[in-house]
């Protein structure tokens, strides 16, 4: 005999559960072995360690000082990644604006390396997107985002960025999580960074 259950859960917390599915287990699965537990199971992204905030936080363009709500500081691996939470005006209105910064070994330079800007259901979801770029530097389309390895892991993550901003850029790729999915957006930051420090 089987009964029903019906739940109600937060975003986040169905998208972990989403997650895990995607990865063959079934809802009874997750209910016996406990969603921590196979969550824990799968590998992560990648390794980090929160090492405070800072507020409010500045960071000078060759245009002038942009100042930002707040930056929350990750060591990665050994290296200092800062992501810093402000609005800019962006795609026609005044939006959610999140920019990932790496820190100099030597502690003296920022570096700005992934920037995401917040959807227009935001004020509900709390979601920002980033167009995803190729390693040479380019706006990666739909089509291509699957010949990038380094972002098969982000796959269930990825639109088209118009889909989730009207005025975005059509048939081009985003990578669209909420706002405070730390271990995605640091990855999405190194593997860009690597892109980045690649010799041309």
């Amino acid at each position: 005999m089987t009964k029903e259950v019906c739940i109600e859960l937060d975003e986040k917390l169905y998208e972990e559960i989403q997650s895990v599915r995607n990865k063959g287990h079934s809802l009874v699965d997750i209910i016996k072995a406990g969603l921590e537990k196979l969550v824990s199971k799968e590998s992560k992204l990648v390794e980090y360690t929160e090492c405070g905030k800072q507020a409010p936080f500045s960071y000078k363009w060759p245009k002038g000082e942009e100042v930002f709500d707040e930056a929350l500081c990750f060591n990665v691996g050994g290296d200092i990644y800062y992501i810093a939470y402000g609005h800019r005006v962006t795609y026609g209105s005044k939006r959610r604006y999140v920019i990932v910064f790496r820190k100099s070994r030597r502690g003296k330079r920022l570096t700005p390396i992934v920037e995401f800007a917040g959807t227009d259901d935001w004020s509900e979801t709390k979601k920002v997107a980033s167009l995803i770029k190729k390693p040479d530097n380019k706006y990666a389309r739909i089509s291509e985002v699957e010949k990038i390895p380094v972002y098969t892991k982000l796959k269930d993550y990825i639109k088209e960025h118009s889909t989730v901003i009207k005025e975005g850029k059509k048939d081009h790729a985003a990578l669209v999580v909420r706002e405070d999915d730390y271990e995605k957006i640091l990855y999405y930051a190194v593997q860009r960074y690597k892109h980045k420090s690649i010799p041309k």
